[in-house]
């Protein structure tokens, strides 16, 4: 038989080797590992933690390990992504080369650095466009991790790139078991390996409970194809399917431990999600009952949602819905420096701080009224912190990525799910859907784990082919 590559290779007929056929799927078992490494040490987004290094070491050697496997490649299905990527690595590059001091001083928004040099008795020195090279080039350094998941997936065939499914969902039920036994270890729990963090939440794999709250929430509609895709062939179909019911609602009664009012709205959304996914399998089962037995079916399962929400909202534990009910919207932080970011938007655009910029800009144009013991290291809203430090070049690559999801989400939709990853493409587009959601209200691409992620929902996307795409 033929391989994805057209290759032709023995099947298990042929009296191949059980350690040579063993040996084809190593690119996938390095890939899952790869994955493993990154929830480990990919759970922080502070340029600060020593864990940022240990993810791109990681991620290197993983890349240059599963390139020696001199495995063929697929990329065409893949060259819009890397394209992205590789136009915003480029980017962040030409905001590192240094300008002469005619043309830096003329950018917006350096006026005030512009006079540091004069003041000192210097001379104006070339200058990059990022305000803060240091920040600028762990900003570039971050994407690290994206590209070596985006390069690795080109090892990969795409039924391998679909069966990650499985690694995807295992990780998420182990960050929610390991939430709540932060929760029940308390705040002093070793469990906890991230030096800030929200000690009075289920962080698991994170440092912030907003991470955890959608890393969770995407697991409701991943598990939704999960359960009975043909991608992934151990356990059995009817084995999965009670799995990954038993895991929902696992997942369901701990994102509210975590301490994060948007998972409660995240958590809603993949609920719904996961029930559209399921809709036709629900049918055609329901179908084969007979009337009595199928409106049995119907209460006892409706019965079953009214529970978990009744137990969800109730658990003693729920800190996220205790801090929904006393949010005060007037007095939130984020809320009070909308004013102070949109005015950073106008004083820096077209231009841009430069990626990595926020902070150091922020400060520089910080109200006394906002002044407090701690500090906004991020904008809590990467829509507008990537206008702010990419510019109108940030801009047009939100944009970009905003069309292309809009595009495939599309095409994905309007596919028969007869077509090959079908159903696996739509969960995708609704996981990228969540995490562009949660980056309005916070910043969870800013962490490895959501990072490299989101690269995989993305290759999933571009999995299934029919003759309008291929």
């Amino acid at each position: 038989m033929t391989n994805w590559s057209g290759r032709v290779v023995p099947d298990e007929s042929d009296g191949q080797s059980p350690y040579r056929r063993w040996g084809e799927h190593v690119p996938f078992w390095m890939y899952s590992t790869f994955l493993l490494v990154v929830a480990l040490t990919g759970g922080a987004s502070r340029s600060d933690s020593f864990a940022q290094t240990a993810v791109r070491v990681g991620a290197i050697a993983f890349l240059a390990a599963i390139a020696m496997m001199r495995r063929p490649v697929e990329w065409r299905s893949l060259r819009w992504p890397i394209a992205y990527l590789a136009v915003l690595a480029a980017v962040m590059v030409v905001m590192l080369v240094p300008l002469p001091p005619s043309i830096w001083t003329d950018l917006p928004g350096r006026a005030l650095i512009a006079k540091a040099a004069p003041l000192a008795g210097m001379p104006q020195p070339w200058r990059p466009l990022a305000i803060s090279p240091p920040l600028a080039l762990n900003a570039l350094m971050a994407l690290i991790p994206a590209l070596a998941a985006m390069l690795g997936m080109l090892f990969l065939t795409p039924v391998e790139r679909g069966r990650l499914l499985t690694p995807i969902v295992v990780l998420i039920l182990v960050s929610a078991v390991l939430g709540l036994a932060q929760v029940s270890a308390g705040q002093g729990s070793g469990l906890r390996w991230y030096a800030i963090t929200n000690r009075a939440a289920g962080v698991g794999f994170f440092a912030n409970r907003n991470h955890q709250a959608l890393f969770l929430a995407l697991g409701l509609p991943a598990l939704a194809i999960w359960a009975t895709t043909s991608a992934v062939r151990f356990p059995s179909v009817q084995t999965r399917t009670w799995l990954a019911g038993g895991i929902a609602i696992f997942l369901c009664l701990t994102i509210p431990t975590t301490g994060s009012r948007a998972g409660l709205l995240l958590g809603a959304v993949g609920l719904v999600a996961a029930a559209a996914l399921s809709a036709g399998r629900i049918r055609a089962a329901l179908r084969k009952l007979s009337p009595r037995w199928r409106a049995i079916s119907v209460g006892a399962g409706a019965a079953v949602v009214v529970l978990i929400f009744v137990v969800a909202l109730t658990f003693r534990s729920a800190t996220s819905v205790q801090r929904l009910f006393s949010l005060d919207v007037g007095s939130d932080t984020r809320t009070l420096a909308l004013p102070t970011l949109k005015q950073l938007i106008v004083t820096y655009f077209p231009a841009g701080t430069g990626f990595g910029g926020f902070e150091p800009a922020f400060r520089a144009a910080e109200p006394f009224g906002l002044l407090r013991t701690t500090y906004l290291n991020e904008a809590h809203n990467d829509v507008v912190q990537l206008v702010i430090e990419g510019g109108l070049a940030g801009a047009l690559l939100l944009v970009a990525f905003v069309s292309w999801w809009l595009y495939r989400s599309v095409v994905i939709w309007r596919m028969s799910t007869a077509v090959t990853h079908a159903r696996l493409a739509r969960a995708a587009s609704v996981m990228v859907l969540m995490t562009m959601l949660a980056s309005v209200a916070d910043y969870p691409l800013r962490t490895p784990l959501i990072m490299v992620t989101m690269v995989v929902a993305c290759v999933w996307m571009q999995l299934p082919r029919d003759k309008a795409t291929a």
